[in-house]
């Protein structure tokens, strides 16, 4: 998805060029034209950063960052101020309210776009920290839930399946049967726990990632065989990718993750296109793209979050897997979906350094 910038200016020429210089930048932008229209669309946009003018009618600027500073769901948002008012108190007040930028009026647009994109990186830097301490958090979870279950949910399930094969009653039977059922399908949760804790750390090594693409689409046109669905796979790989260090395993179980994400998404027909390409910025792309029932920006927002899938089967965190395995790989992962037309995933690898330019590095 592409950052959300919310501008707040109550001059319309001043916020025309603002938003003008940020869509050429390629962001998404919202606005607003005092601080109650600020803090009302803070929470139906969900900005990444603010952009807020100080002298404003209604509420200032001054007021509408302290509101937002006083609030868990909006105080890490980074703010910018723009102003008039150069004085050093002017400047101290803003600081100690809690913006994170300070800029003066008349400004470079330039100046401001890479202010923007400054703390835009910075914000992707914290964000990647809290994840990681969040997912090493559950790595320690998940294990004792998976201590805590596995041994009571053997013997449910060997005394359900002794009682079910000696059962003469119908109705007993059938208790039996749905008892066996559910005590499989906690099973195969604790395998996805099994896997998680397996993925915790990934052996590195430079490999071609068109073979891992190739693996994963192989397991997933065996796994669309079972489904009773009319799903289409393609590839368009490119030829000759440049090595990149990868956990052969670990990546091929996030790409399949991705992939069974796309099939449950189509509904009985549809088409997944899996490709690889080189990006600008001297990245390989592994882009999968499906023709299935999409997300809401809500919903893209929570998938990596463990145990939000609506599938209790499978654990709900198919995703949250596939999210640690990219970040052990040092790789990006995007998400973009349209509701009802369907969802991209891109993942995004750094090629594997030559002999040379690691010495380099180290010089």
């Amino acid at each position: 998805m592409k950052p959300r910038v919310l501008a707040v200016d109550d001059d319309e020429r001043n916020l025309a060029l603002l938003m003008a210089k940020l869509e050429a930048e390629g962001y998404e932008l919202g606005s607003a034209r005092n601080g109650f229209e600020a803090l009302e669309k803070v929470h139906s946009f969900r900005p990444d950063i603010i952009l807020m003018d100080v002298m404003m009618p209604q509420m200032d600027g001054y007021e509408a960052l302290r509101r937002l500073k006083s609030k868990e769901e909006t105080r890490y948002i980074p703010v910018i101020m723009l102003t008039g008012r150069t004085e050093i108190e002017d400047k101290v007040m803003g600081f100690e309210v809690g913006a994170e930028d300070y800029i003066a009026k008349p400004y470079s647009l330039q100046e401001v776009a890479v202010r923007v994109k400054s703390l835009l990186r910075m914000r992707l830097l914290q964000n990647k920290l809290r994840e990681t301490e969040k997912m090493a958090a559950l790595g320690g979870m998940v294990d004792g839930i998976a201590h805590e279950i596995r041994n009571p949910l053997t013997a449910i399930g060997g005394l359900a399946r002794r009682l079910a094969d000696g059962e003469t009653d119908p109705q007993h039977k059938a208790y039996t049967e749905r008892i066996i059922k559910y005590v499989e399908r906690l099973e195969r949760m604790l395998q996805r726990i099994d896997e998680y804790k397996k993925i915790l750390v990934s052996n590195l090594k430079p490999s071609d990632v068109n073979e891992v693409v190739m693996a994963a689409v192989k397991d997933i046109q065996e796994y669309v065989e079972g489904q009773g669905k009319e799903i289409t796979v393609k590839t368009a790989l490119m030829e000759g990718p440049p090595p990149v260090n990868l956990d052969y395993g670990n990546l091929k179980i996030a790409l399949f993750n991705i992939l069974q994400n796309s099939v449950e998404a189509i509904d009985k027909k549809g088409e997944i296109t899996v490709a690889t390409s080189p990006t600008i910025d001297q990245t390989i792309a592994v882009k999968i793209s499906d023709t299935g029932s999409g997300m809401t920006p809500e919903e893209i927002r929570k998938i990596f979050n463990p145990f939000q899938s609506s599938k209790f089967e499978g654990a709900g965190m198919g995703l949250t897997i596939t999210y640690r395995i990219i970040q052990d790989h040092s790789g990006d992962i995007e998400v973009e979906s349209d509701k009802g037309r369907g969802t991209t995933v891109t993942v995004r690898l750094r090629p594997a350094s030559s002999p040379s330019e690691a010495r380099n590095r180290t010089i």
